[in-house]
């Protein structure tokens, strides 16, 4: 009898758990036939100003009505030299009748963003916005793409299953109230960057649609509420309402608490608890990433710095002029080790033929030097590079950079370009996802504290996360439940 048959005459009274009566096969896929749609992308009419300058300005977007519904929502700008655009939108009120719905801010789309874009995707949508800022990148590089791409995430963004029904809505216009950011946050360095808005538009075919246009809804809804609050305090006292699955809020780098706790009608939530819970383990246990900028050390970083072919010179700025450089010339460079890891026991410095595409590689050996006990900023790295590969037919008139790789004690944000901590507490076993799996109903809580036993240094944002009901019928809209 062969391994296969083997095991599966081994039945036992526990496989009953597993296998008996059995209601699904792995071995016939299933699938179900869906109702028939199609899709396109529209602009949309900016009323108001379209353009960023050098205080915030504001611009309406009225969603027309061009398809049935309306899911993904793209800010977009195609101006030169936009090196942070998710400085674009300080803040869009989302409007149904007149009546605010939601609202959402740069920053709770930079916090978003960082928890919960997968790693995969991450530099692609890095790519969309521009946010590759943080300076890790050889001096004189051009960051700066044709159109950066900045989206919205609003409940029905996010859920295809929940695009908003503007066949449904034929007496209330959604309208998007967008205020601008500045240019200078936006980082631009070329000209005045101007705003397009940009709707994912889906079209049903003639049953559906009809069913769509009679028929009542209720759509189970997020919401984002925030409170902003100054520094130097230890108590904080927290004005939210309806069930909420997550509070999240930001913190800077230099504010540091030893513990915090959340304190409910005079009861605390739970024990108090260190920085770390807030900043590592909720994000690890209940998000799709720990944010960037909450991880002190990160290991595989690469810290570029330029030489410019500096034959015989060095100095701390890893910058030299000097001669043309031929194989068999010494290199000698130095390196300041504030920004060098203290991650592993090496320094890897490799030096990198940069002159031209087809010469780019790595041509040299590593060297190597212990600096994990190197922490003070006046201490330099000295290496010389007496021998390096030149690639047959290649000019040697060009610079070499000088790659450090290892670690970086420097937090970097994931995607975004928020240099803020960012702290989780989550009621909810997956508060990403839209199926309700566990929420605290601040409207039944008088009084809600979140307290630190360390006063904080500087103001800060607290975000809430709830859910809600939004009810469509006889071609208007409204929120089942208010404030």
């Amino acid at each position: 009898m062969g391994g296969g048959l083997m095991q599966l005459v081994a039945y036992g009274a526990q496989d009953i758990y597993l296998t008996g009566n059995p209601q699904i096969t792995f071995f016939k896929v299933v699938y179900r036939r869906h109702t028939n749609f199609s899709m396109e992308c529209i602009q949309q009419t900016i009323a108001g100003t379209s353009t960023l300058s050098s205080s915030t300005t504001s611009g309406d977007v009225t969603i027309s009505r061009n398809g049935d519904l309306v899911s993904g929502i793209y800010v977009t700008s195609s101006s030169e030299g936009i090196t942070d655009g998710s400085s674009l939108i300080d803040s869009v009120d989302l409007e149904i009748g007149g009546q605010l719905i939601d609202r959402h801010f740069k920053e709770w789309n930079q916090v978003w963003q960082e928890l919960t874009t997968p790693a995969a995707k991450q530099d692609g949508l890095k790519c969309m916005q521009n946010s590759f800022t943080h300076g890790h990148t050889k001096t004189g590089q051009i960051n700066s793409i044709g159109m950066v791409q900045i989206p919205l995430y609003f409940w029905f963004c996010r859920n295809p299953g929940l695009a908003l029904p503007l066949i449904a809505l034929q007496y209330h216009e959604v309208k998007l109230k967008f205020t601008w950011g500045t240019r200078t946050a936006a980082a631009s360095t070329g000209g005045i960057p101007t705003c397009k808005v940009w709707a994912d538009y889906i079209y049903l075919d003639t049953d559906e649609r009809r069913r769509f246009a009679q028929v009542s809804h209720e759509y189970l809804i997020e919401q984002l509420q925030k409170d902003s609050f100054p520094g130097d305090k230890e108590t904080f006292n927290l004005n939210f309402n309806h069930p909420v699955k997550e509070l999240i809020w930001t913190s800077a780098a230099t504010n540091v608490y030893v513990d915090a706790k959340l304190v409910l009608n005079g009861h605390d939530r739970f024990e108090p608890q260190e920085e770390e819970y807030f900043q590592l383990r909720q994000p690890y246990q209940y998000h799709t990433n720990v944010p960037g900028y909450n991880i002190l050390y990160h290991e595989s970083t690469n810290v570029h710095g330029t030489i410019d072919t500096g034959i015989t010179t060095k100095n701390a700025t890893v910058s030299a002029t000097a001669a043309n450089y031929t194989t068999g010339n010494t290199i000698k460079f130095s390196i300041d080790t504030a920004a060098i890891p203290e991650i592993g026991d090496n320094l890897q410095i490799t030096a990198i033929d940069d002159s031209e595409p087809k010469a780019r590689g790595l041509y040299t050996s590593y060297v190597t030097n212990r600096v994990d006990t190197a922490t003070e900023a006046t201490i330099t790295v000295n290496r010389t590079i007496t021998s390096y590969h030149v690639p047959a037919g290649y000019d040697n008139t060009d610079s070499l950079e000088i790659l450090i790789t290892g670690g970086h004690r420097t937090p970097l944000p994931n995607v975004s370009n928020l240099e803020k901590k960012i702290n989780v507490y989550s009621f909810a076993l997956k508060p990403e996802e839209h199926q309700p799996s566990g929420t605290c109903n601040f409207s039944r809580i008088d009084n809600a504290q979140l307290i630190f036993n360390t006063a904080n240094v500087s103001a800060f944002n607290i975000y809430a996360v709830n859910y809600n009901v939004l009810r469509i019928m006889s071609g208007m809209g409204g929120l089942a439940y208010s404030n």
